[in-house]
């Protein structure tokens, strides 16, 4: 099958060759539906992508009552099920033929064994993974699908050898001291401690060393901090973006730093709380320089997807496509409040999924059992006790057991709605644009409510400290923010590292809505500018076929810019004051003709090369 239906104004295909886009158009399946036709249900395993050819399809929900909810109405021309080419789903939702309506499937199958066999295909998708290339552990960061990394390294070795030199000193003299001793027995006793003792604190120390890593990626820097005795595993995070300078320095205190080739690097964001400091970090020179690198190759990629956005978005408006399918997902959505769809079948569920995509997260279970422990104490105590007066006080004593009792009990039942109330009320929402932290009392004695944007985030940083707190995985995730002096924290909340990652992904997700609700600005404005030349005609009408319209490819390449690998800059110059933007892409109204302003191109950014910490460069 040939790509001839508009493949690369679908953003997931945006970035791909001709030649890339006949690969997938070859793999697709045509399908023919009638008007009523269930294309895929609510609940069943989403297995592919779905892209509509010809007419319309509609998306609803169904909720437990029987009732069905709309959702958008889907066009030709537009697609679903994106992610589940990269990951197993569940469809959420189903989707319905509303008059005679041909689909073109991409099944996940397919799509995975395209990238087998097409290495560039896969690199296009920014899914490349050489054979032997190192890997994210799963148990310190969850790696995205898009990000490849281009270091992973450890603290420099001296770290190691400057603790491990006193256990090496005392094998020596314990090796000594078994030469000298005349008696076998002890010499051999005293030979067997040199290695057990010496040598176990070796160990621990080089597993100490071991722990500690630095990952760089294309997208963001990680640390992690692990220590053995204490049970303490701390993960940093900042995205690129969020860097605005690197900092190195050799400690004069340290005659060794010159010597060996290492020193300290300071990664500063706009906020101060989010600076990220790296301690005994090989050749410090060289990885300032690759954090440069990868920050420029970074921003010259956003702004090359940008106008790539940009170019799609404006071949579909002189295709003559209008954002219906986005208005109708906009006027679906209803002033309801949202509903738990995942997580409540439990008492004390401290994660909950709303039917508006937000995640509410509670203190663990184990903050709840430590309050309660007491008023449940009490409880019971006056239930014994209320009972031993029946069975075995005289009625003349009950008249003073049995009153205490109550009294004590209802003390005990109070004091537990009380504390169970409390943490049933503290509250940490994650949606798509903000980060809520509530904190309520009862009886309105206290209503707290901090709301904080997601783009304002710098760092993300996760701990858990201490034995009990790595047995029953919960501890704090921190959040740096850009002008704050303090950070906002999640205290004691269930499983911290992947909450990190959902607030990593939420920040990563928005940065590309913004982009594409940049690009459909840009479109509306030149497609405004083109309706003012042509005489305000729409695109694809019989007057703009009249007039002097230029053609797409024309347009493309004269108006926007030859795509030859240069990059525009994106519209959004402040990464530090982003705009605010709606959860979805709204049609914009009408204005006038903006007047354009003359820009330079940059020149190409090449992609930063990777580097051994050992300081040799790599042929």
């Amino acid at each position: 099958m040939r790509n001839n239906f508009g493949l690369e104004s679908i953003p997931l295909f945006a970035n791909l060759s001709p030649s890339q886009l006949d690969l997938i158009a070859g793999a697709l399946e045509r399908r023919a539906y009638r008007a009523g036709e269930d294309i895929f249900l609510q609940g069943s395993a989403a297995d592919g992508m779905y892209i509509v050819e010809s007419g319309d399809a509609v998306l609803f929900r169904s909720d437990p009552d029987g009732s069905q909810k709309p959702l958008a109405t889907i066009s030709a021309g537009e697609s679903v099920n994106q992610e589940a080419l990269f990951k197993e789903a569940i469809q959420s939702a189903t989707m319905r033929a509303a008059q005679p309506l041909i689909a073109l499937k991409l099944n996940r199958g397919s799509f995975t064994h395209l990238l087998e066999q097409h290495p560039d295909l896969g690199a296009a998708f920014g899914l490349s993974r050489a054979r032997g290339q190192a890997q994210i552990s799963p148990q310190f960061a969850e790696q995205r699908e898009d990000e490849e990394i281009l270091i992973q390294t450890h603290r420099h070795w001296w770290s190691f050898l400057r603790s491990a030199w006193l256990p090496l000193l005392l094998m020596l003299a314990m090796w000594g001291g078994a030469f000298l001793l005349e008696v076998q027995v002890f010499s051999l006793a005293l030979l067997g401690l040199s290695v057990l003792l010496p040598g176990a604190a070796m160990a621990y120390f080089y597993l100490e060393w071991r722990n500690d890593s630095v990952i760089v990626t294309d997208q963001r820097i990680i640390r992690i901090n692990r220590t053995i005795l204490t049970m303490v595993r701390q993960v940093t995070q900042v995205g690129l973006e969020s860097v605005h300078e690197i900092n190195f320095e050799f400690p004069s205190y340290d005659p060794f730093a010159r010597l060996f080739r290492y020193g300290k690097v300071l990664v500063k964001t706009a906020g101060a709380q989010g600076n990220l400091e790296l301690d005994f970090m090989p050749n410090p020179e060289q990885f300032q320089k690759l954090i440069i690198e990868d920050r420029a190759y970074f921003e010259s990629r956003q702004a090359q997807r940008h106008h790539k956005i940009v170019r799609a978005e404006l071949q579909r408006w002189l295709a003559g496509e209008t954002d219906e399918a986005l208005a109708a997902a906009s006027s679906a959505d209803s002033d309801e409040p949202p509903k738990p769809v995942r997580g409540t079948n439990g008492f004390l569920s401290s994660r909950i999924e709303m039917s508006n995509g937000d995640i509410v997260y509670r203190k663990h279970v184990s903050v709840w059992a430590q309050h309660t422990f007491i008023p449940l104490a009490i409880i019971l105590v006056a239930l014994a006790s209320l009972a031993l007066s029946l069975a075995l006080i005289s009625p003349d004593l009950r008249i003073i057991t049995m009153p205490i009792g109550f009294v004590a009990l209802l003390i005990g039942c109070l004091a537990f709605y009380w504390m169970d109330w409390d943490w049933r009320n503290d509250l940490y929402i994650i949606s798509d644009d903000t980060i809520t932290l509530v904190h309520k009392r009862p009886f309105f004695l206290q209503s707290l409510r901090d709301q904080i944007l997601v783009e304002r985030i710098d760092n993300v940083e996760s701990a858990t400290r201490g034995i009990l707190a790595a047995l029953l995985k919960y501890g704090d995730v921190r959040m740096s923010l850009v002008g704050a002096d303090e950070p906002k924290m999640f205290h004691r909340v269930s499983k911290p590292q992947e909450i990190q990652q959902e607030i990593s992904r939420r920040q990563h997700q928005k940065a590309e809505r913004r982009a594409r609700y940049d690009a459909a600005q840009q479109r509306q404005i030149l497609g405004e500018y083109l309706d003012t030349v042509n005489g305000g005609s729409q695109p694809g009408g019989t007057h703009a076929a009249e007039t002097a319209m230029p053609s797409a490819n024309s347009l493309t390449s004269e108006t926007l810019a030859p795509d030859d690998g240069a990059v525009r800059p994106a519209s959004n110059p402040d990464r530090n004051r982003p705009q605010r933007l709606p959860r979805k892409i709204m049609p914009v109204a009408h204005r006038a003709p903006q007047a354009r302003h003359g820009d330079e191109r940059p020149t190409n950014r090449r992609r930063p090369r990777r580097f051994r910490s050992d300081g040799s460069d790599p042929a």
